[in-house]
């Protein structure tokens, strides 16, 4: 009697243990959002209302992955950082709640501060995943490098990724510890580790940079469109979601090894999400086969979700006492669209704020007489009369210190002709690398070629501009280290040459001192410079 029992209870066994491991044909759906900056508000709901809708439809089969960006951009999301510290960060509810599976930070998600960054992760209930953040004192990396997600007896793996260079473009107060290391060799060391040890039936890159070319791309340390490159020459990937960059498409390619590799990138303020329908079919002894449908759906048609107001309902109430507080008053509306076709009271007033920041305090001993600066977005508005704290966060939503920075006078030509024509060539690309100058008086020829645009009259004071001769210049840290190409990709100076061009850095960013100058005028109107004009 006790055999029979024994030996029944073993084929139970095996016969669970095999059910468990047998595979069917099954459908899974991803979900990819991506550089969310700090959105909450109806676009947000809408996405939300999406997600739900989705994960009801589909259940477990539904994959839902973020690719970062998400702690910088808007007003509410500074006041969850730095100010509403005592609760849940709004972040972490929203995705606790949305019930996310994989999230990778952003560079905007390091640059508000390990303290600040390490509280919303140690918050939120999915795995923060990225092979290429590494702590300093190890070399390891500092978050888990990837996921596998078990569902219906396959597995799913997901690696982390982060464009390179990132924290480099942060000053060294703002780094916490950790560097972002070489891409392409974490994705070749993990993708091996990962099949070596996870055996997965399907591998999906979750990607805070752009998928860019194959051929030719931009291989210098702050390439910021780095996915086709690794999907092609780093096999094994089979979807790679990217993002940073803002840009909504999808695609493809064939990589070195005869495989097919499918790109999402969902663009960014919830405006888009990127879906992919990945069909899964066993073959025996053999990767199973796989077959992927890529689409972006925009969210505008979308309806807003009711039960989203009661997630963040009590800390909008919060938010919004803070931010509403009145500072001073804006006798006239400025626009930041106005400084991507001359001279603007909008960029102008900040050129203003640096040169005086740069001039003054523990930077008087190095001092600045030029300013290079771009609006941040080229649709922002301040509208005339009372500011409010939540102004200042929209016209200047990023934390940036400022850097005063030695370079040639041909230099700041050759980085001034570099910005001018990424506008001339590119009218409908960002606004933040599009910097003018002050301090010197300069016209931009626009119908001369690019390298033969920028034509230096003299400094703004009317004294000689030379281009054999040395000047210091204060622009955004970021800029400095090497963010937007300007320094790097037009004047090729390493990060190590970057690092000794730094003469000075702000320990407060420039948002704080744009408000303090306009508080401190209490009734204020602003105006252009004019120290410079297209022709």
């Amino acid at each position: 009697m006790k055999n029979r029992i024994l030996f029944a209870v073993t084929l139970l066994g095996l016969t669970l243990s095999f059910s468990c491991g047998r595979k069917s044909p099954t459908t899974f759906v991803v979900l990819q959002t991506t550089d969310l900056h700090g959105v909450l508000g109806s676009e947000m709901s809408s996405l939300a209302g999406y997600i739900k809708d989705m994960q009801s439809k589909h259940g477990s089969n539904l994959l839902l992955f973020d690719g970062g960006d998400n702690f910088q951009g808007t007003p509410q999301v500074f006041f969850a950082n730095y100010i509403d510290t005592t609760s849940e960060h709004i972040y972490s509810r929203l995705f606790n709640w949305l019930s996310y599976d994989a999230i990778t930070p952003g560079n905007h998600d390091l640059e508000v501060g390990r303290k600040v960054y390490d509280k919303i992760y140690a918050e939120m209930k999915m795995p923060i995943i990225s092979t290429n953040i590494l702590e300093d004192q190890t070399g390891e990396p500092y978050f888990k490098p990837y996921t596998v997600l078990k569902r219906g007896g396959w597995k799913i793996a997901v690696m982390g990724l982060l464009t390179p260079y990132a924290t480099e473009w942060f000053p060294d107060h703002i780094q916490g510890g950790v560097t972002v290391g070489n891409p392409e060799q974490a994705a070749a060391q993990w993708v091996r580790k990962i099949y070596e040890k996870e055996k997965p039936d399907l591998l999906i890159g979750l990607f805070h940079a752009g998928w860019g070319e194959v051929e030719g791309r931009d291989t210098s340390e702050s390439a910021a469109s780095i996915g086709a490159w690794i999907a092609y020459n780093i096999p094994g990937f089979d979807l790679i979601c990217c993002g940073h960059v803002h840009a909504v498409e999808t695609g493809y390619l064939v990589n070195k090894a005869g495989d097919t590799v499918h790109m999402l990138e969902a663009g960014a303020r919830a405006g888009h999400i990127g879906r992919a329908d990945i069909k899964l079919e066993p073959r025996k002894n053999k990767k199973p086969k796989v077959t992927i449908a890529t689409q972006v759906i925009p969210t505008r048609e979308m309806s807003e979700y009711p039960p989203y107001d009661k997630v963040v309902s009590k800390f909008m109430e919060r938010e919004n006492e803070y931010n509403s507080e009145e500072c001073c008053v804006l006798l006239q509306s400025v626009y930041s669209r106005d400084a991507m076709f001359g001279p603007s009271a909008w960029i102008d007033e900040q050129h203003r704020i640096q040169l005086s920041a740069a001039n003054s305090g523990t930077a008087a001993v190095t001092g600045a007489v030029i300013s290079f600066a771009s609006p941040a977005a080229r649709n922002l508005v301040l509208y005339a009369g009372q500011l409010q704290v939540k102004d200042f966060i929209t016209a200047l939503p990023y934390e940036n210190t400022l850097s005063v920075v030695r370079m040639t006078g041909q230099e700041i030509i050759e980085y001034l002709d570099y910005a001018h024509s990424l506008r001339l060539d590119n009218p409908d690309g960002p606004a933040y690398n599009f910097d003018s100058a002050a301090g010197i008086l300069y016209r931009v020829e626009r119908h001369e070629p690019p390298g033969a645009r920028i034509k230096v009259l003299s400094m703004a004071d009317g004294s000689p501009f030379y281009a054999n001769e040395e000047y210091h210049v204060v622009m955004s840290t970021f800029r400095a280290r090497g963010g937007g190409g300007h320094m790097t990709e037009v004047l090729g100076m390493s990060p190590e040459e970057l690092y000794d061009r730094i003469l000075w850095v702000s320990e407060t960013d420039v948002r704080a001192m744009y408000k303090e100058s306009m508080v401190a005028r209490k009734e204020i109107r602003l105006s252009p410079l004019y120290h410079w004009r297209y022709l």
